[in-house]
């Protein structure tokens, strides 16, 4: 995975503020509610803007566009972008794929840079001769993302899931996974959360017999899970993506780190 595709962003949409569920437990807390109710709008709406870079792993979603966000929320960004780029090669270090759920959740809780909160479960309900699969299940997952590049470079991430679990002979219960980051900003106040998404051909079957990109010919309900963590002391972490791009040494130990994290 090169560095590029990582760090390019492409515009993702935009809904009104009201209509915008932060995943951030913190952005959600009464005090930011509260932030949101005071901050001056006038007669203009609120908008969350959305981007997600061109690999599918990290999703942004800001009340400030990309030029406007300030130094705190730039400096906790970028360090997502470099955590993920160490964590990719550690993985192809490692001989893992980017799908392996057992290799993503090790190297997760062992890294130090996280801690789980809780579990998701997500009701997908796929809709009878509607639009395709894939576009239900990425509106559902990440609203917002509706056309353009952003909702190709999404239904890329589920065809290569859909081509991953028909490669596979292991055991059905055997689970694939997703990871997607979610650097979210309210009014200047920043937050990432990431979740691991995973599924298995004995959990999601319905989808597996058939392509994403197709129409359904029933209507499908099933449940996503994921596991959901964040980052730990998130300002400190901040500090550590310059000092990566200062000393190259520092971030190839990082990747020497995250490759044990894995193999142990």
């Amino acid at each position: 995975m090169k560095l590029k595709e990582i760090n390019t962003l492409v515009d993702a949409g935009e809904v009104n503020l009201n209509r915008y569920t932060f995943v951030s437990e913190e952005l959600n807390k009464e005090e930011n509610t509260q932030l949101m109710a005071d901050e001056p709008t006038g007669d203009k709406e609120e908008k969350v803007y959305f981007r997600l870079n061109q690999t599918g792993n990290i999703f942004y979603a800001m009340t400030a566009n990309v030029d406007g966000i300030n130094d705190r929320t730039k400096k906790l960004f970028e360090s997502v972008t470099v955590l993920f780029a160490a964590m990719t090669a550690a993985l192809g270090a490692a001989e893992k794929t980017l799908f392996d759920y057992e290799a993503w959740t090790a190297l997760i809780r062992k890294s130090g840079f996280f801690v789980e909160v809780q579990k998701s479960y997500h009701t997908l309900h796929i809709k009878e001769k509607s639009v395709t699969i894939d576009t239900q299940i990425i509106q559902q997952l990440l609203p917002g993302v509706a056309t353009g590049n952003a909702l190709l470079i999404a239904k890329s991430v589920l065809s290569a899931l859909n081509g991953e679990f028909s490669s596979r002979t292991e055991d059905d219960k055997t689970k694939i996974a997703h990871l997607l980051f979610f650097c979210e900003e309210l009014f200047g106040a920043p937050s990432v959360t990431v979740r691991v998404f995973y599924a298995s051909k004995n959990t999601h079957h319905e989808l597996v017999k058939t392509s994403c990109a197709t129409v359904s010919n029933t209507s499908i309900d099933l449940t996503q899970e994921a596991n959901t963590f964040m980052f730990v002391s998130p300002d400190s972490i901040a500090e550590f993506a310059q000092k990566f791009k200062d000393v190259p040494e520092a971030y190839l130990e990082l990747i020497e780190k995250f490759k044990k994290d894995i193999s142990s």
